[in-house]
């Protein structure tokens, strides 16, 4: 997760970087603000380079380091990274993980679960055992249990006997 962090805090401030001097470049060859146009015309029109040109102008290094840090932020902001994390993470296979937070549901172990059949048994704290399928595990595309996971469900009254429901794995 910090990867993943590091990566589009990286992106942001290559992108940050650059942006406001291309938005200088745009508004001045397109004839936009006097806040672009240089101070001296003649050494404007000089064959100068026009880093030294921009350097010498009163305040530009500081407008343009303001200009980086507010593209930054709003490219923190469009990236997602001010969402506070949940309190799921997924699992490579699709299953949901979640941290041991007490909201009313049953906490078990996994006995055994066919991945192929998808379906297996969970047994309760008080020594019963539960059936699962794979469709009442949280999560999408290719949910399974491992033998022996801490797990957390809902016990209802199925066709065939008791069935475990909304099933996520307790880290």
């Amino acid at each position: 997760m910090q990867n993943s962090s590091f990566k589009k805090v990286l992106v942001n401030v290559l992108i940050a970087i650059p942006a406001p001097a291309i938005m200088a470049a745009l508004f001045y060859f397109i004839g936009g603000s006097q806040v672009f146009t240089f101070a001296d015309p003649v050494a404007a029109a000089s064959n100068e380079n026009l880093v030294t040109l921009f350097v010498q102008q009163p305040g530009a290094v500081l407008g343009y380091l303001i200009c980086v840090a507010f593209v930054f932020v709003l490219l923190l902001m469009a990236s997602g990274l001010s969402k506070p994390q949940g309190r799921y993470k997924r699992r490579g296979t699709g299953t949901l993980i979640e941290n041991d937070v007490d909201d009313g549901r049953e906490r078990g172990l996994v006995k055994w679960f066919n991945v192929k059949k998808g379906f297996g048994f969970i047994t309760r704290d008080n020594g019963e055992d539960v059936f699962v399928h794979f469709r009442s595990i949280r999560g999408t595309g290719h949910r399974s249990l491992s033998e022996g996971q801490n797990v957390k469900f809902s016990v209802v009254d199925g066709q065939k006997g008791l069935q475990a429901e909304d099933v996520s794995v307790v880290k």
